[in-house]
């Protein structure tokens, strides 16, 4: 029946352009104008499957209720981003006088953190193996790489798509990037903790905003380092701070 061809085909179709996603982003990129309602939705369950399983991965650093909060709050952090973004995104592409549609841009970045999130899937037993012999440190930094790596290769794709529209395109993609990256960082920030430590007791969902995230990549970095000096501004607790409640029961 017609009908039924018709939905086989855009389950087909959907299937294609995630395979094309994961193995082939060029070729993504040159459909990104051509998406059906059903490859929108596979694109939106891939970002919340695929930042549920890295967040998952992340809180069992500490177990208990953080496997479910940072499973919860990983895919808001994506498509929160995502939210935030895209409206600078048509902003900077009716500035350039791009040549591209709302849904072919919306499509684009759409596409674009659906890879992130597939790259994340693929890093979660990298990440789920380092936990076992890292520190808090540590597992902090190797966390950030993971989502360093998986941000590039959105970019990647995000900047391939608009690059295409010359000179302006790449100035404009390079702008998105940065623009994403911002909100991305901030995002984060805001839904803090995903990685808790281990011996923590009482685990909150979100913490009160404090310091920034780059503030608190570059403790861990020193931290890595066996420096816990505290600089201008650093809110975090040395390990002799954390001791003294400790040796003061005593």
């Amino acid at each position: 029946m017609p009908a039924v061809d018709a939905r086989e085909a855009a389950r087909d179709e959907a299937w294609e352009q995630l395979e094309a996603l994961a193995r082939a982003p060029s070729r993504f990129a040159d459909a990104a104008d051509a998406r059906s309602a059903r490859t929108t939705r596979m694109l939106l369950a891939t970002i919340v499957l695929g930042g549920a399983v890295f967040g998952a991965v992340v809180g069992a650093f500490r177990g208990g209720p953080q496997v479910a909060y940072a499973a919860i709050k990983l895919p808001a952090f994506l498509l929160g981003t995502l939210a935030l973004s895209v409206p600078a995104f048509v902003g900077l592409a009716r500035a350039f006088s791009l040549r591209v549609g709302v849904d072919e841009l919306v499509s684009l970045s759409l596409g674009a953190t659906a890879r992130l999130a597939l790259v994340l899937v693929g890093l979660a037993p990298v990440v789920w193996l380092l936990a076992g012999v890292s520190s808090y440190h540590s597992m902090a930094i190797w966390v950030t790489g993971a989502l360093l790596v998986a941000g590039l290769s959105a970019a990647g794709l995000l900047f391939e798509g608009l690059a295409r529209r010359g000179t302006w395109g790449k100035v404009a993609g390079a702008l998105m990037i940065a623009v994403y990256a911002l909100v991305g960082a901030q995002s984060s920030w805001m839904l803090r903790p995903f990685l808790v430590r281990p011996r923590t007791v009482h685990v909150p969902f979100v913490r009160a905003v404090e310091g920034d995230l780059f503030g608190s990549v570059s403790t861990s970095l020193r931290s890595m380092t066996g420096s816990y000096g505290r600089e201008p501004g650093d809110w975090t607790e040395t390990p002799r701070e954390r001791r003294a409640p400790v040796e003061e029961a005593r």
